[in-house]
């Protein structure tokens, strides 16, 4: 990826932390996923940038977020997970 490419990449997962509904989400998704195609990215490389939280929640969890997450950004982590991986397999 290009420098800018990488830069924005960044707004976009700036964007996703920020976003408060599932369709916020759908929005920033459409835009990341072509650029991720493109760059031939698969869901098993995305995967590698979540880890399963631990105990009984079983939520994915960015690793690099993980030790500041709440329930509800943990669930929202596993939401944005799932659309990007369905978004991903189309």
């Amino acid at each position: 990826m290009t420098t800018e490419q990488i830069r924005k990449m960044k707004e976009y997962l700036e964007k996703l932390k920020y976003a408060k509904t599932e369709s916020e989400v759908d929005i920033i998704l459409d835009e990341i996923v072509p650029i991720l195609k493109s760059r031939g990215v698969s869901p098993t490389e995305i995967i590698m940038y979540f880890k399963m939280g631990g105990g009984n929640d079983f939520d994915f969890v960015p690793k690099t977020q993980d030790h500041r997450m709440t329930n509800s950004n943990a669930g929202k982590a596993q939401i944005i997970l799932q659309k990007l991986m369905a978004k991903l397999k189309n």
